[in-house]
């Protein structure tokens, strides 16, 4: 019998939480390992490409990271490294290789976990994190940011996959149409 659990059960619920985005990342680092340069580049019709998806989960984590979590901002140095820009899009520059996507995934996954690592449970519950907008402020939980960053990469994870569905089927060999018994 095969068993699914998120992680060993911790002492402490953000580092169990934090089980739930590992296996995540998981499964992203799986899907990417199987695609060569050609497909995570490779565009279906409108859609963002596999490139472009996993640029910008490097990026909303960075983000939550750096501008909610630890209230630091973003360094000019890190808006270059993660090709952020004004307007938030789905896009990779093409010139961007896989593994410089797998770095900044990384980059920002240690960060997450560095973060979540020393919190209390009563820290990870309190709603103390705030985004000022320009008209309002919300407050967040750091509970509340794991579980968005879960979600969204699971959700982006899946449009990835259809994706390579896609990607896969355009590329396939329909030589047999040919034949010439099919021409009779």
């Amino acid at each position: 019998m095969k068993e699914h659990t998120l992680a060993p059960v911790a002492a402490r619920e953000s580092i169990h939480l934090l089980g739930g985005l590992i296996q995540t990342r998981e499964k992203l680092l799986e899907l990417l390992n199987d695609l060569d340069e050609k497909d995570i580049h490779h565009k279906v019709q409108d859609f963002p490409t596999i490139a472009g998806y996993s640029l910008h989960l490097a990026q909303i984590e960075w983000w939550w990271n750096h501008m909610v979590l630890r209230e630091e901002g973003i360094s000019e140095e890190d808006r270059d490294r993660f090709y952020f820009t004004e307007k938030q899009e789905i896009t990779c520059p093409e010139h961007l290789e896989k593994g410089y996507l797998l770095a900044r995934l990384g980059e920002a996954r240690m960060k997450t976990r560095e973060y979540y690592m020393d919190l209390s449970d009563q820290e990870f519950h309190r709603p103390s994190l705030t985004i000022k907008d320009l008209n309002e402020e919300e407050t967040y939980s750091a509970e509340w940011v794991l579980y968005h960053l879960l979600n969204h990469e699971s959700y982006h994870i899946g449009q990835m996959y259809m994706l390579r569905r896609w990607i896969n089927g355009q590329r396939e060999k329909w030589e047999h149409f040919n034949t010439p018994y099919l021409s009779l």
